[in-house]
């Protein structure tokens, strides 16, 4: 029954239309994070998804079950690249200890040239969880909210993007996700994931610092690229 009301959910969802908000050509850093309005952000940046593809057979028997006290999501895994340990995928609050944020010697030793990427080339130096997940084939992440205060967070990147798994948020519709793209998420708007593929979903989650100045100058020029890449009439993505 619980699946058969997240598919309801999930269908009402995807024939929803974003209807992006006015262009802000003052739009700064902080504006765009807390102000636009905008439920995501495509990020303008070159991901290396194939050499991450290629050393993440080496973690699969390492994952952990995410969230699985409720009993609310099916298929669901995560591996901690940074984070408390590999498998200390939850949210800080949940273990309420002091224990640092470090890449994880499993990550370094399984996935160096994703540990490599992410520490000397993605725009970002201090971290907290940096996350593989896996969606498996027929999985889904039932709906939910994360935060209560809207605001532009995570980064949710695309390894591998099956053609009929989809990530909706309510509202807004489904996230034009593709293998190699970079999305920031207001993940305070409700949300919901479904793979109804034969194939595993696998993402990276990125949760950092964001007063970095390489990250903050990608962000308002992928504001802009977005902008600029619409026709000048309409202000409507159809997704």
């Amino acid at each position: 029954m619980k699946h058969q009301i997240s598919q309801l959910l999930f269908n009402r969802f995807r024939h929803s239309q974003l209807v992006l908000p006015a262009y802000n050509d003052s739009a700064d850093f902080e504006w765009i994070r807390t102000q636009s309005g905008l439920p995501w952000l495509q990020l303008t940046i070159n991901i290396p998804y194939q050499t991450i593809l290629k050393e993440i057979p080496n973690i699969q028997a390492l994952l952990t079950t995410h969230r699985e006290e409720y009993g609310e999501h099916l298929g669901w895994q995560s591996f901690c690249l940074h984070g408390k340990s590999y498998d200390s995928t939850r949210e800080d609050s949940y273990y309420n200890d002091a224990r640092p944020y470090v890449w994880t010697q499993e990550a370094q030793k399984c996935m160096p040239d994703t540990v490599s990427y992410f520490s000397k080339h993605w725009p970002g130096n201090q971290y907290q969880r940096v996350r593989v997940m896996l969606l498996e084939p027929g999985g889904y992440i039932d709906i939910h909210s994360d935060y209560k205060q809207s605001e532009l967070l995570p980064i949710n990147i695309a390894i591998t993007q099956p053609k009929d798994c989809h990530f909706l948020m309510e509202k807004y519709g489904i996230i034009p996700f593709e293998s190699g793209r970079a999305y920031w998420l207001d993940i305070s708007n409700k949300h919901i994931v479904f793979n109804n593929s034969d194939n595993p979903r696998w993402h990276i989650i990125i949760h950092q610092n964001l007063n970095n100045k390489e990250f903050q100058n990608l962000v308002v020029n992928s504001y802009k690229t977005m902008y600029n890449s619409l026709n000048e009439n309409s202000h409507n993505y159809n997704i």
